[in-house]
């Protein structure tokens, strides 16, 4: 596969580098100047994986035929890079690595959508001057397709990539690159103090405004209804978990994190491009998360700030001091969790409640063929029934994990009964991303009940336990019957994940999906269970 690489910052000359060094076809497109600097000594890469000098072809325009196109410019450069190599470009698969997602947009409008592969970055490198990159941390390169279905096309490319870069294939990319988007909304500090992420992130105040970030940005994509997607080594829960916590406990831990990312000072993309005197991505980081609020009427003061700090940063080329930048950010940082369910994303499927019987009279007015639309399976509808909702709750959480049930003839839906002398039935279903009912064939070969075999395990104890529980101990269930002299404000708590794996659900977020280890006694949070499948 004959391969263009188009940018020599750290992204491209790593890539260009690595790529050349185990021999396949190369040619590095980047500004003269560059150019002819890499021509004459190479690039030389040291970093995790020792030091290399690796010679290639550098030129300023790309001037012949190829396979696959590597953007590696920053968002901001690509209409410029793209106009100058349109000829070869839109006749080539074109691969874009750019943080943020507007760049798969940009380039349709030079290359055929169907050729384009979009891809996620989670290894690190840096680069101040031309030719000389330092390669921060290992991770994965993920690749998707922005504009249908991963294909062939996408597997050759793969095949080749991983030959440099562990390579994994998502079908959901877009949601995973808006993940991304927080993954590098911290870069904004550095770029705005002038350091590295180590220096940055031993100040626990810059780790709370990261914090601030989060939250503004997950009220955000909330409002407009954009799934995040985990990623490798970076799972949507630890972003849901520590922008969740109060911000004196989230801090201490993102500092944490932050300051050993790398033995080498690792300075983000943002900073890189203002030491090298070049416009910044900002606006297609934290300015993503500005721009989206605006559209769906969703204040985002402290990424508005930030953006403006970064920009004074580039017209001036002065860093902000630490007090200066607490100052202006600290108190933009949001004082209380972002709570309501019009401004929480959740990675959860909507759900779709129909009345399909009344018997009776319903103190809330319920009636056949009346429908509601649950944002996700933690958020009811104001003024929803509450005794509903309690009886509710296992079957829904249940199918937003997958589960179905055989006997049915959809067995992704099931009904449920209100428990206030059984006057009202619902039928709840599961909304797929285009609105329409998520629908499986009842199971011919069904014969009846098959009750599943599992455990319940304490994996934390601490303070007093009435039915004195302790670390380690098990208890056998066998489809949903409690076990013998078992705690029952205990199974309460565990009833809706046992009922969810009697019927094959499975938690995504967990290490292993056959169980979830978060299920707590409701008397004091003394005991934690996990419940699993055999």
């Amino acid at each position: 596969m004959k391969i263009a690489v188009i940018g020599s910052g750290a992204i491209g000359g790593l890539l260009a580098g690595y790529l050349s060094k185990i021999g396949e076809d190369v040619v590095l497109v980047c500004r003269s100047e560059s150019a002819r600097i890499i021509s004459r000594d190479g690039i030389s890469i040291s970093g995790v994986r020792g030091t290399h000098t690796i010679k290639i072809k550098a030129v300023s325009v790309l001037g012949e035929h190829v396979d696959l196109v590597i953007l590696a410019t920053k968002t901001q450069d690509l209409k410029e890079a793209l106009i100058a190599n349109k000829k070869y470009v839109s006749a080539a698969m074109v691969l874009t690595t750019q943080n943020g997602v507007a760049a798969d947009t940009i380039v349709s409008e030079y290359a055929d959508a169907k050729n384009i592969i979009s891809s996620i970055v989670m290894f690190g490198a840096t680069s101040l001057e031309a030719g000389r990159i330092v390669h921060n941390f290992e991770g994965t390169w993920v690749l998707g397709k922005p504009f249908g279905a991963s294909g062939d096309d996408v597997k050759e490319v793969a095949d080749v990539l991983e030959k440099i870069i562990p390579v994994e294939v998502s079908s959901d990319i877009t949601g995973m690159k808006w993940l991304k988007v927080f993954v590098n909304s911290s870069n904004c500090i550095p770029a705005i103090l002038g350091k590295s992420m180590q220096e940055c992130f031993t100040n626990l105040d810059a780790c709370a405004v990261t914090m601030g970030i989060w939250q503004e940005g997950l009220g955000a994509v909330g409002k407009a209804g954009i799934k995040l997607v985990s990623l490798p080594d970076f799972p949507l829960e630890r972003l849901t978990k520590l922008a969740g916590l109060p911000v004196s406990e989230s801090a201490k831990i993102f500092s944490g994190i932050m300051t050993n990312l790398s033995k080498e000072p690792v300075y983000g993309s943002i900073l890189q491009s203002i030491k090298r005197k070049k416009s910044s991505e900002i606006d297609y980081i934290n300015g993503a998360f500005v721009a989206l609020g605006k559209q769906h009427s969703f204040h985002t003061p402290l990424n508005k700030r930030l953006v403006e700090m970064v920009h004074k940063v580039e017209q001036t080329g002065m860093f902000f001091s630490f007090d200066e930048f607490v100052e202006k950010a600290k108190n933009l940082i949001p004082q209380k969790r972002v709570h309501n369910a019009d401004a929480v994303n959740t990675p959860f499927p909507k759900l779709k409640l129909t009345v399909s019987k009344v018997e009776g009279e319903c103190y809330h007015g319920y009636k056949i063929g009346d429908e509601i639309i649950l944002e996700d399976f933690t958020h009811a509808p104001k003024h929803f029934c509450l005794g509903l909702a309690h009886a509710l709750f296992p079957v829904i959480y249940a199918l937003s994990f997958g589960a179905k049930f055989p006997f049915r003839d959809n067995q992704r839906t099931l009904p449920v009964t209100c428990p206030d002398g059984g006057k009202l039935e619902f039928k709840a279903e599961i909304l797929a991303q285009d609105g329409t009912i998520e629908s499986i064939e009842k199971d011919p070969n069904h014969k009846g009940p098959n009750p599943k075999d599992m455990v319940l395990e304490v994996v934390r104890a601490k303070g007093h336990c009435a039915y004195k529980y302790k670390l380690g101990d098990t208890f056998e269930v066998k489809g949903l019957k409690c076990p013998e002299g078992f705690c029952g404000a205990a199974y309460h708590c565990a009833f809706p994940a046992l009922f969810a794996l009697n019927f094959g659900a499975k938690f995504f977020f967990m290490d292993d999906p056959e169980g979830i280890d978060t299920v707590t006694c409701p008397d004091g949070g003394n005991i934690v269970f996990k419940v699993s499948r055999r």
